[in-house]
């Protein structure tokens, strides 16, 4: 960890870890709207825009780790719930504003009562589904911490994580294939505690591999999803996503741990690099919700039936296009949120 950083209160790594997560999300954004699962994969170049695609699934899993990470060690007192005011009155600020960009700009007409339900449903803003999942996984981790604060070393700590991953990341991994339906899936769904607890693993232990290492692992895992995906594709030619490119399969899952290994050890000794990274970091929850107002406007104008070759130069352009655009938006809503919780800087989503 950064000394200089940790001296004010700040993980330079785990800032990275949440601004990649960010960007990884963008792109699987820019991939579901331009057409990229009804692209043939026939060359080379199509095979690494798959590969790419399988690695920026990392984006949820990165999330759920990093509030593991920080939240492990936290009490379990008053101050504890207050915390997720911020989160929820992001949530209420953007979804206003993207009412108003429904109505107003896009036409679409419901009830003040359809509305309201959308809005308790975590669905009056776009892509606010995780904000749904959060809110669960905030109430249930008091829970989880007491379980791994009971883990007497790290056998014990090692045993729960092994454990959830048995249970949540194999049925996904072994059902389905030849072996037939192996393991019983009726925790399958508690994926995102099992992410909370690997990062409380790492935040208790600080492992460091080596970042090649880490690296190859992920070219590793990217390139045998997508030869698998190419192998058990139902359509020709076409984007296959069902084998195992999800959150909660064993490739993905060590994909998504060593791209937060890999992250989390950054470094920076610049005062101007620590500080952009903050205050991008603070400002993610907002960047992600608003970022809907922009993509529902960026890849209709420049929707575009593109080679696969050609999506991840493409996609640079318009994820950046994206990002510039939600910024001031973001940074506003952001400043309002802090003012009317009277909230410190970095008290949001996936924050300590």
């Amino acid at each position: 960890m950064n000394r200089n950083a940790e001296n004010r209160g700040r993980d330079f790594g785990a800032d990275a870890v949440r601004i990649a997560a960010l960007f990884m999300v963008l792109w699987v954004h820019f991939f579901l709207r331009n057409g990229f699962y009804y692209s043939k994969v026939t060359d080379a170049g199509g095979f690494f825009t798959v590969m790419w695609r399988i690695v920026c699934m990392c984006c949820v899993p990165l999330f759920l780790m990093l509030t593991g990470y920080l939240k492990c060690g936290k009490p379990w007192d008053r101050n504890y719930y207050r915390s997720l005011l911020p989160v929820l009155c992001t949530y209420v600020l953007v979804s206003a504003i993207q009412l108003l960009y429904k109505t107003l700009i896009l036409k679409e007409a419901a009830s003040a009562g359809e509305w309201f339900l959308s809005l308790l449903r975590f669905e009056l803003a776009n892509y606010s589904w995780y904000i749904g999942m959060y809110l669960g996984l905030f109430l249930v981790s008091p829970v989880l911490n007491l379980a791994w604060r009971a883990c007497a070393d790290r056998r014990a700590h090692r045993g729960l994580v092994l454990t959830m991953i048995c249970v949540t990341f194999l049925p996904a991994t072994v059902n389905g294939t030849v072996l037939g339906n192996l393991m019983p899936e009726y925790f399958s769904s508690l994926y995102y505690a099992t992410w909370y607890v690997i990062g409380a693993y790492i935040r208790t232990y600080q492992p460091r591999p080596r970042r090649r290492h880490l690296a190859l692992l992920l070219l590793a895992g990217s390139a045998l999803l997508a030869c698998a995906n190419i192998a058990t594709r139902t359509e020709p030619d076409r984007f296959y996503s069902g084998m195992n490119v999800w959150y909660n399969g064993l490739i993905p899952g060590a994909m998504a741990t060593a791209a937060f290994l890999l992250l989390y050890q950054f470094e920076s000794e610049n005062r101007i690099v620590q500080r952009a990274a903050a205050f991008v970091s603070d400002m993610v929850l907002e960047l992600y919700l608003l970022s809907y107002i922009a993509d529902s406007r960026i890849y209709v104008l420049f929707y575009g039936e593109y080679p696969l070759c050609a999506f991840l130069p493409v996609g640079i352009l318009m994820t950046a296009a994206v990002f510039l655009l939600t910024f001031l938006p973001a940074m506003g809503v952001n400043r309002l949120s802090r003012w009317i919780c009277g909230r410190r800087k970095g008290a949001g989503i996936g924050q300590g």
